[in-house]
């Protein structure tokens, strides 16, 4: 039988919890690190808690960051995620955190993409309170994963702009490209001939005029 493949950075992090294995705390969070991809709720739940105590002092680290990069090998952005979509499971569906917890092998655990595709949809608040209901039901309840919850409500929950937003973003975003160009031709230095930068802005300011007005 082949045996097992273990990656240098798996190694390290084995070695390692073999040498903080009289810390509990220490040696739990490093092991769900290792099981991230399985268990990334609870690995968020001991880095809350490691945050939160600020336990890394007591471990030798300067910071959090340096002790989540160094000792479990997450980058900044990683953790900043797990930390986000915990943060935002413990205000509005804190049952999902308990759930999991007491039944850890029947409940359907959210991936963090779907945590953050709930969180995005609550934040942008089109979807009316039944609908975000069922939609988060269907989430954290169901076990729906991001894809087949875009396809299911993707319309509802992300409305598509109407023509009237569609054109209100266009002329901001011709407004600001005008202003922008008007500030540019008139800094010292700039390589435009006097009269070109005079037409310019006598053009900008009728363009300015025709969409604000």
């Amino acid at each position: 039988m082949p045996s097992k493949i273990i990656t240098k950075t798996d190694q390290l992090m084995e070695d390692r919890m073999i040498a903080v294995s009289s810390d509990p705390v220490r040696s739990d969070t490093l092991q769900k690190a290792r099981a991230f991809k399985r268990t990334w709720l609870e690995l968020a739940e001991a880095l809350s808690k490691v945050t939160e105590h600020k336990l890394w002092e007591k471990w030798g680290f300067s910071d959090f960051d340096a002790y989540c990069r160094k000792e479990l090998h997450l980058r900044g952005s990683t953790v900043a995620k797990l930390l986000g979509s915990y943060r935002f499971l413990e205000t509005s569906a804190p049952r999902v955190i308990e759930r999991a917890r007491t039944d850890h092998y029947e409940a359907p655990i959210p991936s963090i993409a779907t945590v953050e595709f709930v969180e995005k949809a609550t934040a942008a608040g089109h979807a009316d309170a039944e609908t975000l209901r069922t939609f988060t039901r269907a989430a954290f309840e169901e076990g729906l994963d991001k894809p087949v919850l875009a396809k299911k409500f993707g319309e509802l929950v992300f409305p598509a702009p109407t023509n009237a937003e569609r054109k209100e973003k266009i002329r901001s975003a011709i407004s600001a490209a005008a202003r922008r160009l008007s500030t540019l031709i008139a800094e010292d230095g700039a390589p435009v001939p006097k009269q070109l930068a005079i037409r310019v802005e006598e053009t900008i300011g009728e363009l300015l005029e025709s969409i604000e007005n």
